[in-house]
């Protein structure tokens, strides 16, 4: 088998082809496989970024160690719960069957026949969409577990391995923290829940998980089970955890204070008293150190060796998950830094088109921040707020195109100058189409351009109609129309607020969706002042909110217009009389 398997040139398809025929041949018990052929398909594996057959290759690789050379129970879980991991992160199916089959051998060899049966039957159940099928051999190992079973020669008592004094099972505590690790991005998160796991498993009183910061050469941890403390932050080379991140030694003390490496100033101020300590180094897959583990006080007895093999095997896979939540958490903050600076760019980009004339000056803040209460009056998630939050400021970005003689012109537009102003929605279109946005933001130049389509198709540049114009666009239509006749133009003065109002309700249903129309006008009238006055020098007054906050924007129409028909209470006409203090007050000379 050498001569065959070498590291020439192959594709995804031979190793894979040579990793099952290796497979065979393992659970036939053909003495003829080599680790090291496998171990060498793993190497080209790796090499192809073909992280399903490496959690393939390292299953085969665990169990040959296993059976070819005894290779201890606790290192083969190891290099079995790290396939896991791979075979899990890579979502391959057969790679999972593979694994958990070779973890239900390893069972099986151990004597532990119903763990064994149970991982064999979950192999079983695990479908893989492959040309190639195990079940007829695994059935077979099943059907002989069964058999063992009935014969009654499975003892009534717990397994050897089992640590005493009600520790876990270690394959169960392996097999917890592989599980969970899996899926938990978030560090803290993580480091409690391997905390956790390690303290059950070795049956200690205290554990805490330390990371190595490379930038600042230091040692810290947010986890300390046992400790009530944020944060321990200290030099990497000092304190046996030091020691061990600094050498890659495993320091398994069973008298702590007959050590000259321990330091005892932290016992002294908490009052601890620090026994026994088992501190081993946390290595990623490059085998570098990025951590160490400190287990203290170990509740009945000491640290033995086979505590050392478990916390190597939950090591293992705790160094690969802790990396790999260590670079998520830096690309998340890179993300969130990348938003910021978009979001940065957008707000000044937005200031800069409306600062092309004083009259409309501050209109793509009010129309963002209007679009925003209507978004939480729709319920609308955070992820589709901020998004449709972006396309607002962005609207207007079209007018850069359009002139200025009919951007500032005093008085109604010519026909021609109407179908020119026109343009800037699909001017908005096509600059922002060509700008890269990640996915999550991909939509703001559809959501922007159709701030002036109509529900009734009647609108442009798409005369798009009902649901074809995206929601942020459909929102964006009220909050842009309602600025603008409650702001002052060129050509007149800004509308009395019923008139603006009443435009709103009577084009409910052609120009604007009435789902929209109805969160807008349920909107508090305080809100609505605190955004008119936003670029004003007026300042709501605490009481005139708290008067204002009681009726919505609906409310102050129907009691404006409804006069004649019955008298105000006086808190009607408080908030009434409150209510166009404010809105009369921002001058026209004065709203930009």
């Amino acid at each position: 088998m050498n001569n065959t398997l070498n590291t020439v040139n192959k594709n995804y398809t031979e190793v894979k082809k040579e990793l099952v025929n290796l497979f065979s041949l393992i659970i036939e018990d053909n003495k003829k496989v080599s680790t090291f052929d496998i171990d060498n398909l793993r190497k080209i594996a790796i090499a192809l970024k073909s992280f399903d057959l490496v959690s393939f290759s390292m299953s085969l690789f665990g169990y040959a160690n296993y059976k070819a050379h005894k290779l201890s129970y606790y290192k083969t879980l190891a290099i079995l719960n790290d396939a896991k991991y791979l075979a899990v992160s890579s979502q391959s199916y057969l790679a999972q069957k593979i694994n958990m089959f070779f973890m239900g051998l390893i069972e099986f060899e151990e004597g532990n026949y119903n763990v064994s049966l149970e991982l064999i039957q979950r192999a079983l159940n695990t479908v893989v969409s492959e040309d190639y099928n195990f079940d007829e051999k695994i059935t077979e190992i099943e059907n002989k577990i069964k058999k063992l079973n009935q014969k009654k020669l499975i003892s009534a008592e717990k397994p050897s391995f089992i640590p005493k004094n009600n520790t876990e099972d270690p394959l169960i505590a392996l097999l917890k923290v592989g599980r969970t690790i899996a899926l938990e991005t978030n560090l803290d998160n993580l480091l409690t829940i391997i905390a956790q796991e390690i303290k059950l498993a070795l049956d200690a009183d205290r554990c805490t998980v330390f990371l190595l910061d490379d930038k600042t050469k230091e040692l810290w941890s947010k986890v300390a089970l046992g400790i009530n403390t944020k944060e321990i932050r200290f030099a990497s080379n000092l304190g046996l955890a030091g020691h061990v991140a600094t050498t890659g030694e495993t320091v398994n003390i069973k008298e702590a204070y007959k050590d000259s490496r321990f330091n005892k100033e932290i016992d002294n101020e908490t009052g601890y008293v620090t026994k026994s300590i088992l501190c081993m180094p946390i290595r990623n897959m490059s085998h570098q150190i990025v951590g160490v583990f400190q287990v203290l006080n170990k509740k009945n007895g000491y640290f033995t060796e086979k505590d050392e093999d478990l916390l190597i095997a939950i090591g293992s896979s705790a160094g690969i998950a802790l990396e790999n939540a260590t670079l998520f958490n830096k690309q998340k903050q890179f993300i969130e830094e990348q938003k910021v600076l978009l979001s940065s760019f957008v707000d000044t980009l937005s200031a800069s088109i409306d600062a092309r004339d004083k009259i409309t000056s501050g209109h793509s803040k009010r129309v963002t921040m209007y679009t925003m209460l209507i978004c939480d009056k729709l319920n609308i998630d955070e992820k589709q707020k901020e998004l449709i939050r972006q396309a607002s400021l962005l609207h207007d970005i079209g007018k850069i195109g359009i002139r200025d003689s009919v951007l500032q012109k005093e008085g109604k537009l010519t026909d021609e100058e109407y179908t020119h102003i026109q343009q800037h929605a699909k001017i908005t279109y096509d600059i922002l189409s060509k700008v890269y946005f990640s996915k999550e933001y991909e939509d703001i130049a559809k959501i922007a351009a159709a701030h002036h389509e109509k529900y009734d198709g009647s609108g442009y540049f798409l005369k798009l109609k009902n649901e074809e114009i995206p929601i942020g666009g459909r929102i964006l239509a009220v909050s842009d129309v309602f600025d603008a006749i409650t702001s002052k133009r060129h050509y007149r003065s800004k509308m009395p607020i019923e008139k603006a109002v009443d435009i709103i309700i009577k084009d409910s249903g052609t120009h604007f969706d009435k789902k929209i129309t109805e969160a807008f006008l349920s909107i508090e009238a305080d809100k609505i002042i605190n955004i008119m006055i936003t670029d004003s020098d007026k300042i709501l007054d605490e009481n005139d909110r708290m008067i204002l906050n009681k009726y919505t924007i609906y409310n102050l129409y129907s009691l404006i217009t409804e006069h004649s028909e019955r008298e105000y209470t006086s808190e009607e006409t408080r908030f009434i009389q409150t209510f166009l203090k404010y809105y009369n007050l921002i001058d026209d000379t004065e709203q930009h």
